[in-house]
């Protein structure tokens, strides 16, 4: 078995253990993209979001091939963001969360610090597998920050925003005092960018091609507004900062 090989069964291993947790919390296993191997960056959310589907609904479109982090213009603006201003060339980044039990926002916010303590150990086996020794490990979002400084991780942490749309009035004061940067950079980026690292995403991902054409079919629909693309300036200045 080569090296590669290896890894993916560790990793399919470890699925195996998220899965029982998430079915013995009463949730919806959604699994990540699988990384190729080890990387330089894990970004790490904090649980996943049925949004306003049913958990029948949820388990058909993962059995069709569906995956965490790959619907939302927020979930590909957050891509886009690790692709072009986290990674160097050869550099790779993984996208995860603290619990992997999709579920309704209303019910995640009860007993959450209890439920991502049931989840740290697993946390800490998928770092230990996907995170290489000079990793730096991206909380997205200040639950996720709060979470890995309070419970313990060897790897450095770094706080960047939560890319929900609740979080816009952050968005807002992460341009404020870099106006005329952001202009610049709000000159730079189009709709057409974000579609393109989407395909790259969604096809590294071996995303089955009919749902690869639907979700870039939803996402040419969308619109890069003002409110996003702070989000994405924020991210360039804070990933910038990071791998500088």
């Amino acid at each position: 078995m080569d090296t590669g090989d290896s890894f993916s069964a560790a990793y399919s291993g470890l699925e195996v253990a998220m899965k029982a947790l998430a079915e013995a919390d009463g949730d919806v296993y959604l699994p990540n993209p699988e990384p190729h191997g080890p990387v330089n960056y894990v970004l790490v959310c904090m649980e996943p979001s049925l949004g306003a589907h049913s958990a029948e609904y949820a388990r058909a479109q993962i059995a069709s091939g569906c995956r965490n982090f790959l619907n939302s213009p927020e979930d590909f603006i957050l891509h886009l963001a690790a692709q072009r201003y986290l990674c160097r060339p050869g550099q790779r980044y993984h996208v995860t969360d603290i619990s992997k039990g999709a579920m309704l926002v209303s019910v995640a916010r009860k007993a959450r610090a209890e439920r991502y303590a049931r989840w740290h150990s697993l946390l800490l086996e998928e770092l230990a597998l996907v995170a290489l020794p000079t990793a730096k490990i991206v909380a997205v979002g200040s639950e996720a920050f709060r979470h890995l400084t309070r419970h313990g991780c060897e790897w450095p942490v770094t706080q960047v925003l939560h890319y929900s749309g609740q979080a816009a009035r952050a968005r807002r004061a992460a341009v404020s005092g870099l106006e005329l940067q952001f202009d610049e950079f709000a000159a730079s980026i189009t709709h057409d960018d974000l579609l393109a690292s989407a395909f790259d995403v969604l096809q590294a991902a071996r995303i089955p091609a009919a749902i690869c054409n639907a979700t870039l079919t939803r996402l040419s629909r969308s619109s890069l507004t003002a409110s996003r693309l702070q989000l994405l300036f924020s991210y360039k200045v804070a990933f910038e900062s990071l791998c500088s």
